[in-house]
C-alpha cells in the first residue's frame, strides 16, 4: 500500500481504487495543477508493455476515451498518470438495469471510441475490451480505458462458449494494439458481449454476468427483438450476417435507436411489466418494438432464467414475438434484422392536413386560371348582382309609389 506517498514530488496517492492482475490503481492529486488524477503503479515485469501501449495512445484525444497525462518513474517502479473519471464502473451499470435505449446509446459511444482509435494514422485496436475497461462519468458519457494492453485471456476464454467459432482471440502473434482485420472483429465481438451483459437476465444487485454454459444468448422479454438480433450478429462469428467492424456496429445501433425512438410517441405512457415467478411478461404483447421509457428500469430475473433465448443466427419469429410470457426458442431459418421485412420504418412526423393560406383547400388544388377558378369567381359575383337587382327593384317601387302619391295630392 502506497497511499499517502507523493510521487516525483507532484502526485499524492490518496486512496486505493483497485488491485488488478497487472497493476495497482490509486486515486491521486496533482499538487501542481490541483486536479484529481488516476495513478497506475506498474510492476517492473509489465513496464515495457505499458510503455509501448502509451506510445501508441499518447496522442489520443476523444470524449469517450480516458485521457493520458503523464508517465513517471521512481527507481524500477513506473507510474502512469491518467484522467480521473468520477462516475460508475461496469458493475454499477449492471445493477442499474438500464433500458434498451440507454444500452444502445452506450453501445454507440463505445463504438465511437473504437472507430476513433483505428482511424487515420492511429490504427490501434483495443484488444482488452472487458468490463474493467468501461466507465461512465457523471454526465452519462461512456469512457474506455486500457487501449493496446494485453488481453485478459481468462475473460475471453470463458466467453468463447458463445459464438466464438473456435477463435478466442485473433492474430495473437501481432504486437498488442496493432490493428488487423481479425482484431477489429475481436473488438466488435467484445463490444457485443458487453452490451449483451447489460441486456441479459440476472439477479437483482448482480455485479457480473456469467457466460451461459450452453452458449445461448438470453435476453429479457422486454428487449426489442431487433436489438437482440443485432447483438447476436456482433457476438456470433459464424452468423451469416456477422458484424465484424466497429463502424458497422455503430451504424446499425444508431439506425435502430432512431427507429425505436419513433416507434412509440413520447406521450404514450408505458405500463410496468408484470413479474410472476421470475418470468417477465411484455406490457403490450402486440407491440414487440415497444421501448422502455426514460426513468423505468427493467425487472430482474433470478439466475438469468425466464428471458428470451437466442440461439446462433436466431432472431425472434413474428408469431413468437406476439405471445406474452413465453420463452422464445429461435430457429436458424428465421429472418434477421437485415431482412427488409423486419426493417423498422420510422414514423413520419404528423403534419396538418392543409397548411393554412387563407383559401379553401379545393381552390389550392386547382391550377391557376382553370375552369374551377372562373366558376368560383362567378359564384362570388352572384350575391353582388342579386343585391344590385333587388336594390333597383325597391328603388323603382318607391319611385312609382311617390309619383302616384304626388299626383293625387296635386289634384
Amino acid at each position: 500500500m502506497e497511499t499517502g506517498r507523493v510521487i516525483c514530488r507532484r502526485y499524492l496517492l490518496r486512496r486505493l481504487i483497485k488491485q488488478g492482475p497487472f497493476c495497482t490503481v490509486y486515486q491521486g492529486l496533482d499538487q501542481v495543477l490541483q486536479r484529481p488524477v488516476a495513478v497506475k503503479a506498474v510492476p517492473p515485469s509489465q513496464v515495457s508493455v505499458y510503455r509501448t501501449a502509451l506510445r501508441m495512445t499518447a496522442q489520443f484525444s476523444h470524449p469517450h476515451i480516458v485521457g493520458l497525462y503523464d508517465i513517471v518513474g521512481e527507481g524500477d517502479q513506473v507510474y502512469v498518470v491518467q484522467e480521473y473519471v468520477e462516475g460508475e464502473d461496469f458493475a454499477a451499470l449492471l445493477q442499474r438495469q438500464l433500458s434498451p435505449l440507454e444500452v444502445i446509446e452506450l453501445g454507440c459511444q463505445l463504438c465511437q471510441a473504437l472507430v476513433y482509435a483505428t482511424s487515420g494514422t492511429r490504427r490501434v485496436c483495443h484488444g482488452d475490451l472487458t468490463p474493467s475497461a468501461i466507465l461512465r462519468d457523471r454526465q452519462g458519457f461512456l469512457r474506455v480505458n486500457n487501449f493496446a494492453l494485453p488481453s485478459d485471456l481468462a475473460y475471453f476464454n470463458a466467453w468463447s462458449v458463445v459464438g466464438a467459432a473456435g477463435i478466442v482471440l485473433s492474430d495473437q502473434e501481432l504486437p498488442w494494439g496493432q490493428a488487423s482485420e481479425g482484431r477489429l472483429d475481436d473488438d466488435t465481438r467484445a463490444a457485443g458481449l458487453l452490451l449483451y451483459q447489460l441486456l441479459a437476465g440476472r439477479p437483482a444487485g448482480a455485479t457480473s454476468v456469467e457466460p451461459p454454459p450452453d452458449g445461448r444468448l438470453r435476453f429479457l422479454r422486454t428487449i426489442p427483438p431487433e436489438l437482440c438480433d443485432l447483438i447476436a450478429r456482433a457476438v456470433m462469428r459464424d452468423h451469416p450476417q456477422h458484424i465484424n467492424r466497429p463502424e458497422a456496429l455503430y451504424m446499425e445501433l444508431k439506425a435502430l435507436e432512431e427507429a425505436l425512438e419513433t416507434a412509440v410517441p413520447a406521450s404514450v405512457a408505458v405500463a410496468a411489466p408484470a413479474v410472476e415467478e421470475g418470468v417477465i411478461a411484455r406490457p403490450f404483447a402486440t407491440t414487440p418494438l415497444l421501448p422502455e421509457t426514460d426513468g423505468q428500469s427493467l425487472p430482474s430475473l433470478p439466475g438469468g432464467e425466464g428471458g428470451r433465448r437466442l440461439s446462433s443466427f436466431a432472431p425472434p419469429t413474428p408469431s413468437a414475438g406476439l405471445q406474452p410470457g413465453s420463452a422464445l426458442e429461435l430457429s436458424p431459418a428465421s429472418p434477421t434484422v437485415a431482412d427488409s421485412s423486419l426493417k423498422v420504418t420510422p414514423a413520419q412526423p404528423h403534419a396538418p392536413l392543409y397548411p393554412y393560406t387563407g383559401t379553401p383547400p379545393s381552390a389550392r388544388l386547382r391550377p391557376e386560371g382553370g375552369p374551377g377558378q372562373e366558376q368560383q369567381q362567378q359564384q362570388q359575383h352572384i350575391p353582388f348582382l342579386l343585391l344590385l337587382v333587388c336594390g333597383l327593384v325597391i328603388f323603382a317601387c318607391f319611385f312609382i309609389l311617390g309619383f302616384f302619391l304626388s299626383t293625387l295630392l296635386l289634384h
